[in-house]
């Protein structure tokens, strides 16, 4: 860790409640630093940021931030800081949740508060895997992965974030690594900004239940292995792969020489992708809408009844 960040960190923690209870090498360590990173580079005061969080791993961060903090149930933290968000609409809130816990137990409040775009900024930090209640899989264990419920392999599909964001009509989403940790804070940064709905993805490790037995190693060699599962998101760089290549050029194989596409189409490649995936114009707060509306009513029937 920098020694900047180190000063900086001390200013967001509570040091009464340390250390935490995460596994050595755990990637939520370095979430919660990029999460304070962020909100100290936008200039956030401490007051005017809350931090809403559910059950599991992910869920026991807001103990640990020196925020205005929320433990909810499982699954329910959406829930909760949409509530919050409604009544202090000047808040900057947090929501941090697992895999599970966003996508399985709380898939229907996550879907609403993109539904509403309210102005939450959600991370949802993926690990693949139930990794405070015993292993088990998650919405996002890969096809393959063994986990303690599905020890010959996982055999369900996936489920995609982005997607699932895209259609609820969130404002913005994000996906970027615990590997990546530069590009990680300024996503965040970035999303804090955002005044509808964003979403940043973070692909995690737990290397002591997940990667111990899919033998990925520690959590230094779990990390390493983010590089060849992720691709950057870069417009110019997409845009150049599209282009012919130069004549002459060393790299040119046989497809490039017969006219074939030298490059493997993007829509084919199994990697995900990192970086900011989409961000749109949005609709309004709904929690300033709903402000706007139910404010001027609510002192007309306050009217009426006097």
């Amino acid at each position: 860790m920098k020694l900047q960040n180190s000063f900086i960190l001390r200013e967001y923690l509570r040091p009464q409640v340390l250390p935490s209870t995460w596994c050595p090498g755990c990637g939520l360590g370095i979430v919660m630093s990029s999460i304070a990173q962020a909100v100290h580079y936008r200039g956030l005061p401490k007051r005017d940021v809350a931090m809403v969080s559910g059950i599991g791993c992910t869920g026991r961060m807001s103990g640990y931030v020196d925020f205005n903090t929320l433990h909810t149930t499982h699954g329910r933290a959406p829930a909760f800081a949409t509530g919050l968000k409604l009544a202090r609409p000047d808040m900057t809130v947090l929501v941090v949740m697992g895999d599970g816990d966003s996508m399985s137990i709380g898939g229907n409040h996550l879907v609403h508060a993109m539904r509403r775009n309210i102005g939450l900024t959600a991370i949802v930090v993926n690990n693949a895997v139930y990794g405070l209640t015993g292993g088990q899989a998650s919405p996002t264990t890969p096809v393959g992965g063994r986990t303690t419920t599905s020890r010959p392999g996982a055999f369900e599909r996936p489920m995609n974030l982005e997607a699932l964001a895209r259609a609820a009509g969130a404002t913005f989403f994000a996906r970027a690594t615990v590997n990546h940790t530069a590009a990680l804070v300024k996503m965040i940064e970035r999303a804090l900004a955002v005044p509808g709905f964003a979403m940043v993805e973070i692909v995690s490790n737990c290397h002591v239940l997940y990667g111990r037995m899919n033998d990925l190693g520690d959590a230094a060699q779990m990390m390493k292995g983010m590089d060849p599962m992720t691709r950057r998101v870069n417009p110019v760089l997409l845009k150049r792969a599209t282009l012919p290549q130069r004549l002459g050029a060393v790299e040119a194989g046989p497809a490039a020489q017969s006219g074939g596409a030298p490059h493997t189409p993007f829509a084919d490649d199994p990697r995900l992708p990192r970086g900011v995936i989409f961000e749109r114009a949005h609709g309004g707060d709904y929690a300033q809408r709903w402000r706007e509306l139910a404010a001027p009513r609510a002192a007309a029937g306050e009217e009426t009844a006097s």
